[in-house]
Formats: structure tokens, sequence, C-alpha cells
């Protein structure tokens, strides 16, 4: 499991490579600003909404094109997490076109359980568990969404699923979207996720509702319409059942220091 070192939100007003970074963690990076990344690998131009990854020991500078904010999270983890040709690869670039929806959550969700962390030790090894999480998520893009094709449908929808989950989505408009039948395209579903489409939906709108109760201080009806339950009844008992508690509840839980993944 990785240990994460540094988790936030973090300013940064880099205008022309001044400053090399090269530490001994890898670096984890939602960028919230668009810049020039420049690598050992060559230079990449940054849009808001990319995530990158530098590896422990690798080089990076940055030319903002005007002050911004990132969200960062600096980890130790085993070398086959981050090498090239890891059965984990975490691509090095992905864009804020490609990478779908749910990461700034996510990030805000692992920074949330870290600033706790000193003083709780459940919290620190939920941060690692909830990286980990992050890490085999950011993993499995390059075979659902990064490529230049999806193979399945099956993949389609789920990418379809995964990205757009606040939406008002339904099996029919999902079959429509990826071109096949509801019919077959719930069974091909079935066989490639072992689940069906409306229980990965719910699922999905049920995890993100987590991350936002836990690591953020957005109102609890606010946090129902951000992941498409906008019924604050039906929002109570779909957590309950997928989660065991009810927002409230879960919110009680995460007593501590709370970062609005918006800010």
């Amino acid at each position: 499991m990785p240990r994460i070192v540094v988790a936030g939100r973090f300013a940064l007003v880099d205008r022309a490579h001044e400053t090399r970074y090269c530490g001994p963690t890898h670096a984890l990076h939602l960028h919230d600003y668009s810049a020039e990344l420049r690598t050992e690998a060559g230079t990449q131009p940054l849009a808001q909404g990319d995530v990158t990854l530098s590896p422990a020991g690798s080089a990076t500078t940055y030319a903002l094109d005007a002050p911004g904010r990132h969200w960062c999270i600096h980890f130790l983890a085993p070398a086959d997490v981050v090498a090239d040709d890891a059965p984990l690869a975490i691509p090095v670039h992905s864009s804020a076109a490609t990478i779908g929806g749910g990461v700034r959550e996510r990030m805000a969700h692992v920074a949330a359980l870290h600033a706790r962390s000193a003083d709780d030790r459940l919290a620190a090894v939920a941060a690692g568990l909830a990286l980990q999480e992050l890490l085999l998520w950011l993993a499995d893009r390059p075979r659902s969404m990064l490529g230049a094709r999806v193979d399945t449908a099956a993949e389609q929808a789920a990418a379809i699923i995964d990205t757009r989950f606040a939406e008002p989505l339904d099996p029919a408009t999902i079959a429509a979207a990826v071109g096949r039948s509801p019919a077959y395209l719930a069974r091909i579903f079935r066989t490639r996720f072992g689940t069906t489409i409306p229980h990965r939906l719910i699922r999905s709108r049920a995890q993100h509702a987590r991350y936002l109760l836990e690591s953020t201080d957005l109102p609890i009806w606010r946090i129902a319409e951000r992941v498409g339950i906008p019924d604050a009844q039906h929002f109570n008992k779909t957590l309950r059942r997928l989660l065991g508690a009810s927002p409230s509840a879960i919110r009680a839980r995460s007593v501590g220091k709370t970062i609005d993944a918006d800010r």
C-alpha cells in the first residue's frame, strides 16, 4: 500500500521553469491552471484539469501562464506501481478531456483523510487505501478511456457511467449512446463486469457522494444534486442501502479538517 507524505491543495507561481523539483517521492498532481511542464522526457503542455504523475527521482519544472493551485499527493510506493513496464503503470500525463469525472473528489478525499492521520491511525490507513484505489483507477484509464478507441460497447457504457453519473442516465440512454439495443448491452455488460448497468450507476453515485461527504463541507442537499440523486429521501435511502449509513452519519464519522474539492 502506498504511504502518503504530503497531500493537499497548494499554490504554484512558477512562471519560467525557475524552480527544479526532484524529490524521493512520487508526485501525483491535478492541475488547476494551464502551464508547460518540462521533464527529462521532454516538454508537455498542461491544461486545467490535467493529471500528471512524476516518478520519484525525476526532475520537473513548470512555466505557468498565471499563478494557480493544484491538488498534490506525494507518496512512497513499490517501484512496480509506477515503472513504465509495470502491469499497473499509471500514465505520466492524462488530459482533462479523457481522464473522466471524479478525480478531483478522489484527491480531496485522500487529502482530508491524510489531514487527520497524525492523530488517527485508522485515518492514516484509510488514506493509504483511498490513494491505492485512486492509483488503480488511474491505471485502468488507458484500457477504458485514454486509448484512441474503446474496444467494446460494454466498456464504452462503463466509461459513460463513470464520467457522467451526475446526469439523468438510464439503460436506454446509455444503450443509445453506444449504438446497441438495451437488451444486448445489458447482456454483454453483465458478462464483462459481473453487474448490471443500473447497479454500476447507483454505486458510482453513492461512491462519489461518500467522497464529498467525507472530504468537503458542501451541504448534503448540494452533494445529492451533484451526484445525480436530487431527491433527498431517495438519496438517504440509497446511501443507507449501499454504504450502510445515512449521509449525516457518514459525515459525522469524518470529524476533522474538511476540504471543498471546488476551492
